[in-house]
């Protein structure tokens, strides 16, 4: 998943750049390709078409990553070539035997669960309900109100005294 997010972040820079920069690099280039090819083409379609572009390209590089990694998947290790099917070799180049497929072991039932472990009677005491300490202590939090109650009777009698 890093890959994929290495190899195509590019385009996302590309994009937003070409919203910044575009109103003012793409109507120069619009004027360009119109005397070069003859058409006439709008900063519009030319915006559009970067746009369609760069989807493109995202989509085809995406592809192609994703066929990469299949291919690289699909050359992993393969079974080896022995009479005995069942032996595998490790990553560290042991050989261990993978178990056989009797009927008796795959149908059998497996064993119970192990029960919980359980409290003793006499650690049962629940612990008490947690305290949240408060984020401004009260006291600060009254002399802010206080305040600002009384800095709003100080602007309002001001404005009555002012405003006849």
């Amino acid at each position: 998943m890093e890959q994929r997010r290495r190899g195509s972040g590019w385009i996302g820079w590309l994009v937003f750049l070409l919203f910044i920069l575009g109103p003012s690099i793409l109507p120069p280039l619009a004027r360009w390709l119109t005397q070069q090819t003859g058409l006439p083409i709008g900063t519009t379609e030319l915006f559009i078409a970067l746009i369609v572009l760069m989807m493109v390209i995202s989509v085809g590089s995406s592809i192609f990553g994703a066929l990469r990694r299949s291919s690289e998947s699909s050359g992993g290790p393969s079974m080896p070539a022995g009479n005995d099917p069942f032996n595998v070799p490790s990553a560290q180049g042991e050989v261990f035997r993978l178990p056989s497929a009797n009927l008796d072991e795959v149908f059998r039932t497996p064993p119970p669960p192990p029960e919980p472990p359980r409290m003793p009677a006499s650690s049962t005491n629940l612990p008490g309900a947690p305290r949240f300490e408060p984020i401004i202590e009260p006291r600060i939090l009254t002399i802010g109100i206080i305040g600002v109650v009384c800095i709003g009777l100080v602007f309002g009698v001001l404005f009555l005294l002012i405003n006849p």
